[in-house]
Order: structure tokens, then C-alpha cells, then sequence
């Protein structure tokens, strides 16, 4: 067994993704980053942090990892400064080597237990018990998921959606390009709806037209608007369309990648 100090380790193979990326951005010569491989290069790296490595970590306090790691996937959708992102991947280096030291001199206990359907850190969106209600459905779809419940489920995934999509926008300082985007629901004279009157399709088309979600996203994303509506038994009548719980886990392996995007 690799020991926690080797990089074939967990903790090790992190540090040789951050040097990696490091590697990578020594070629960049301008103020900000505007090269898609190495923007996606960047979310990479954050990413892997959570769905890879931060399971190793055995309790350890591991929150300066998490924010700059939170901080880079932020990043990576704009174009950041370039010495920006070489300070945080310096700052992000030093803190994992240090929580390797950490993990070698800790007493071996029993493996963590892999939850890879936990709840994320709902932090982005600002009001408190909107965070909780979210990880209470987040807990309930996957309890759904897990007891074959397929539209339960995909309904659920459609409502976190549409709360998801409201919090991204309420998160945006600047408002005007979600009003005046093409997608925007608008009544006669083209002034566009208050929120309070926005559908879920329209939140899924604005957020395309403002590349917050991906073509696969928006895609999925349109599907889960359509499944939603058969909680209503006269509409899966009519389609007569069914869903399988292997629908149900591939709409939510795509619907975590969104959720992600979005906060």
C-alpha cells in the first residue's frame, strides 16, 4: 500500500496535479488568462480536489484547501489575473504540503466513509435556511435515487434546479444582461418579467444564452423540465413515457455537474 508521503498517494498525486498546472501556467505571458484549456485546466484542478482527494484528508481541518480551491473554480469561468492565479496555486501548494505532513504524522484510523452524493456547500447562496432547505432535498433526492423512485427524483432535480438558477442570478451584481438577454421572458412592449414570473425553461435559457451551463447542460437541463411536468399523472398518460431508475441516476450525474457550475 502507498504510503500518504508517496505521490502514487492520494495527497501526493494532488500536489503533482497542482505542479502540473503550475507547469502549464509558466507559458502564459499575458496579464489575464484567456486561454480555454488552461481556464478548463484550472476548474480541473479544483474540482479533483473535491471529488478525488479531500475524502483522504481523515478529519483534518481542510478549509484553507476548500476556499482557495472554491476560489479557483470561481476563476475559471471569467479571465482572471494571471498572477492572481499564481498566487492562490502557491498558497494552495504550501497548505497541502502541509496537510501531508498532517497526515503522516497522524495515527492510521479506519477509512472515511466515500459519500460521493453529499449534499455540496450550498455557501453561495446567501440566506441561511434556503441552505438548509436545499440540502434537505439534495438528502431526499438522493434517498429517492436510492430507493428506486425515479420521478421522485427527477422532480426534485428540477425544483433544486430551478432554485439554483434563482440564486445565480440573485448572486449577479450586475443585472442588466440577464433582463436583456435575447432568452428572457418579455411581455408586449419587450420590458422583461419581474423573477416572480420566470419559469424554469426561462432561467434554463438565459443561463445557456449567459454561458453558465454548458450545450449538455442546457440539454439535460430541458429534459428534467419536461420529466418534472409528469408528476402530473394525465401528462405521463398522454406521453406515455416512463422513467427508469437508470434515467433517473444519468439525469443526476449531469444535474451534479450543473449544480456545481452554477455555484
Amino acid at each position: 500500500m502507498a504510503s500518504r508521503l508517496d505521490p502514487s498517494s492520494p495527497v501526493g498525486e494532488f500536489l503533482a496535479d497542482i505542479d502540473r498546472l503550475r507547469a502549464a501556467l509558466a507559458s502564459v505571458r499575458t496579464q489575464q488568462i484567456r486561454s480555454r484549456e488552461i481556464l478548463t485546466h484550472i476548474a480541473a484542478v479544483a474540482e479533483a480536489w473535491y471529488r478525488n482527494y479531500r475524502s483522504a484528508t481523515s478529519g483534518i481541518d481542510v478549509k484553507a484547501i476548500d476556499e482557495i480551491c472554491n476560489a479557483l473554480r470561481t476563476a475559471s469561468d471569467r479571465s482572471p489575473s494571471t498572477d492572481g492565479i499564481r498566487t492562490r496555486l502557491r498558497r494552495l501548494r504550501g497548505h497541502v504540503v502541509a496537510l501531508r505532513t498532517q497526515l503522516i504524522a497522524a495515527p492510521p484510523g479506519p477509512p472515511a466513509a466515500i459519500l460521493p452524493d453529499a449534499a455540496p456547500s450550498f455557501a453561495a447562496i446567501p440566506d441561511p435556511i434556503m441552505q438548509q432547505i436545499l440540502t434537505k432535498r439534495w438528502n431526499e433526492c438522493v434517498a429517492c435515487l436510492g430507493a428506486s423512485a425515479p420521478l421522485a427524483a427527477t422532480v426534485m432535480m428540477g425544483g433544486m434546479l430551478e432554485s439554483l438558477f434563482l440564486a445565480r442570478v440573485n448572486r449577479e451584481s450586475a443585472k442588466r444582461p440577464i433582463f436583456t438577454a435575447r432568452a428572457a421572458p418579455k411581455d408586449k412592449q419587450g420590458k422583461a418579467f419581474p423573477l416572480k414570473d420566470w419559469g424554469l425553461g426561462d432561467y434554463i435559457a438565459v443561463a445557456h444564452e449567459l454561458n453558465w451551463i454548458t450545450q449538455p447542460g442546457l440539454s439535460v437541463s430541458v429534459i428534467l423540465q419536461d420529466y418534472r411536468n409528469y408528476i402530473h399523472p394525465q401528462k405521463e398518460l398522454a406521453k406515455q413515457v416512463s422513467l427508469t431508475p437508470d434515467d433517473a441516476r444519468m439525469l443526476w450525474a449531469v444535474f451534479k455537474a450543473i449544480a456545481a457550475r452554477l455555484l
